[in-house]
């Protein structure tokens, strides 16, 4: 069984501010990660973007984009240090 969050941190809506820290996240978790630019126009698409509020900012998020009756995930990264803490399944909840 995952390790589960003691305290749930709080999910809120992805900013242009928050993109130097969603990209740093998104290098440090893939070998090839997204650019700005996906992130960009995900959120000039008006797709479904959260950010999982960490101590010190972004510790992971979520672009999903809403289908007829389903949800398609385009994207969910937890920061490598932040991994293995339940915060995906928190997350995947949400969503």
């Amino acid at each position: 069984m995952g390790a589960l969050l003691r305290e749930a941190p709080p999910l809120r809506a992805m900013r242009v501010t928050d993109l130097d820290a969603v990209v740093a996240i998104e290098r440090a978790a893939y070998p090839f990660p997204w650019t700005r630019g996906n992130f960009i126009d995900s959120l000039a698409a008006g797709y479904l973007a959260r950010v999982l509020e960490g101590e010190a900012g972004p510790a992971g998020y979520y672009i999903a984009m809403s289908g007829v009756v389903e949800m398609h995930l385009l994207n969910i990264t937890v920061a490598p240090p932040q991994q293995r803490g339940g915060h995906a399944r928190r997350v995947l909840d949400e969503l």
